[in-house]
């Protein structure tokens, strides 16, 4: 799932369609969502820009709701997964380290990544702890352009924190009211 590996990867998995619901739920909405938004652009030999990312920092959620994700970019899947404060890549550096042994490599394999880089993961939903998301590890697969639910499960009072496992900059917070 390293940036770039899946290609143009997710277009046959339909997550909102074939994933049971595990949803998240914002409080500030009829409506719930988490967008994915951005894009990317380079110039030849002198600098790559990603601008993919949440639409919210924090995300306030009640413990048994659901959310809506969307993603507005139309070239990439991407994940929401839940990992630990430590887990969050804080230099470019650290994205090498978390493909190597570190969070971003266990998802890769939990989602069932081809190792090539070519085709859909064999699994796009990842639920580690009870039923919902509530535990590091949980994770789901968003195609570029496409729609997924789940249910937070999470006690009130955690926080949890996300990332997307294919671009790990993209970070935030769901604090559990």
């Amino acid at each position: 799932m390293r940036r770039g590996t899946w290609g143009v990867v997710l277009a046959t998995v339909t997550v909102a369609a074939t994933v049971p619901t595990v949803g998240w739920a914002l409080t500030t909405t009829t409506k719930p969502r988490i967008q994915i938004l951005g894009g990317a652009s380079f110039e030849a030999n002198r600098f790559i820009q990603d601008k993919q990312r949440f639409n919210k920092d924090v995300y306030q959620v009640k413990s048994g709701a659901k959310i809506q994700i969307n993603s507005k970019t139309k070239e990439e899947p991407h994940t929401v997964s839940v990992v630990s404060r430590r887990d969050l890549p804080k230099s470019v550096a650290d994205f090498g380290k978390c493909y190597r042994g570190g969070i971003c490599a266990q998802l890769e394999k939990d989602h069932g990544a081809p190792e090539n880089g070519e085709g859909p993961p064999t699994n796009p939903l990842v639920d580690k702890g009870a039923t919902g998301f509530d535990a590091r590890g949980d994770s789901i697969v968003i195609d570029p352009g496409g729609k997924g639910r789940f249910t937070v499960s999470a006690k009130k009072g955690r926080t949890l924190y996300i990332m997307c496992v294919i671009h790990p900059w993209m970070q935030a917070k769901i604090k559990v009211k």
